[in-house]
């Protein structure tokens, strides 16, 4: 007996609802292309467990999402000199977990063509033939669901070249905070030790109140319970270790991910933060995954396939990874480098750099601005496999 061709249960599954899975099921929300979507999500609640934070004009497409902006920002060393940038029309703007949670399940929630899984584990991809318009079964821990086109936005653990990792506290104060209301702490207090470089990352969000994180680069991923002993240190350095802890946050963010992601079925997508979304020299994503999400959106509204991100243009990945293998050969003078390019690039062509916008005469000033020797060894080919592997971010 001939067995019935399969049926898709949906015409897209995502995988994961963080801010990718997120983002992506609200725009679809509010398209007209009448596209059945399920979303599979192991949690059942969502925290306010995240921040992202990008530069922008004060007003834009995101404004509504927008808590707080400063005009200013700032790097400083060990030794307390700090460097204050500030770009005419630009403004450093947070959005705050949950107000995005919020917003995109109310939008998902209004579709009836986007169902959510919620408390449901994915468990397997099983490709359904191998024709460009063959199917996925995605296994669940609740049944399967066959889906033409699957998205896969999950976190994945993936070598790479250095890892951010960080620890944060949203603290409220009886007294006003010993941190300027007029600009972002971006890297305070740089500085090393023997498990990498350390700075602190502020955002005053009121004169009592403040998101303090404690942030480290090396060459492996730092433990939370590490990292959150050395913020409560700090905090105590500052005079704070009194302040009340209104929420907290962290997370290890790859930095210039080594070799490429894994092969995966035909019909299925990357995206998220191991799918390509971070910056490789910085770990900015939020801005990356919103133009993710509208262009895969338009895609598949046009009746085409899901797309990842966009390949990292040549002059941008060559410039990420030549500084990232810089800093990871020798972390003790990862704040120098870092303060050579506050000092010698100016502040709006350092934001382009930072937000993927920058253009030849930045990188000029950005090679201009770092020494020349340490910089110059990472052009030469390297004899490890990992290094000449690493090719995405």
């Amino acid at each position: 007996m001939t067995s019935l061709p399969a049926v898709a249960d949906a015409d897209l599954v995502i995988l994961g609802a963080g801010c990718a899975g997120l983002s992506l099921a609200a725009r679809l929300a509010r398209s007209p292309s009448g596209l059945r979507v399920d979303v599979v999500e192991p949690r059942t609640d969502y925290e306010d467990d995240r921040s992202w934070c990008f530069w922008r004009p004060e007003r834009h497409d995101l404004s509504e999402l927008v808590s707080h902006s400063w005009a200013g920002w700032r790097f400083s060393g060990a030794t307390g000199q700090a460097l204050h940038h500030r770009v005419a029309g630009l403004r450093y703007q947070y959005v705050r977990g949950s107000d995005f949670y919020a917003r995109a399940r109310e939008r998902i929630d209004s579709s009836a063509r986007i169902r959510t899984h919620a408390g449901v584990h994915a468990t397997g991809l099983v490709p359904l033939g191998d024709g460009p318009d063959a199917l996925v079964r995605v296994e669940t821990d609740r049944g399967s669901i066959i889906a033409r086109h699957v998205i896969d936005t999950r976190p994945r653990v993936m070598p790479a070249a250095l890892y951010q990792s960080f620890s944060g506290v949203e603290i409220e104060s009886e007294h006003p905070l010993p941190f300027d209301q007029r600009e972002v702490g971006l890297m305070d207090s740089m500085a090393t030790d023997d498990g990498g470089m350390h700075f602190r990352y502020t955002l005053p969000l009121g004169r009592t109140r403040a998101l303090v994180e404690w942030t480290r680069f090396s060459v492996s991923p730092v433990p939370l319970a590490t990292l959150s002993a050395e913020l409560d240190t700090e905090l105590g350095l500052l005079g704070l270790a009194g302040a009340r802890v209104i929420r907290r946050e962290g997370g290890i963010l790859p930095m210039g991910t080594l070799g490429a992601l894994p092969e995966v079925a035909r019909g299925v997508v990357f995206a998220g933060n191991s799918g390509g979304a971070l910056r490789a020299a910085s770990g900015y994503g939020f801005l990356r995954i919103q133009r993710w999400a509208r262009a895969c959106a338009e895609s598949l509204q046009r009746g085409e396939p899901p797309v990842g991100h966009p390949a990292e243009p040549w002059l941008r990945r060559s410039m990420d990874r030549i500084f990232l293998q810089a800093v990871r050969a020798d972390l003790e003078r990862g704040p120098e480098y870092f303060l050579a390019l506050a000092r010698g690039v100016p502040a709006a062509g350092l934001v382009r750099f930072l937000s993927d916008a920058a253009r030849l005469t930045d990188y000029a000033r950005l090679i201009a601005s770092l020494p020349t020797v340490p910089f110059l060894r990472q052009l030469a080919p390297s004899r490890s496999s990992a290094a000449r592997d690493m090719v995405r971010t």
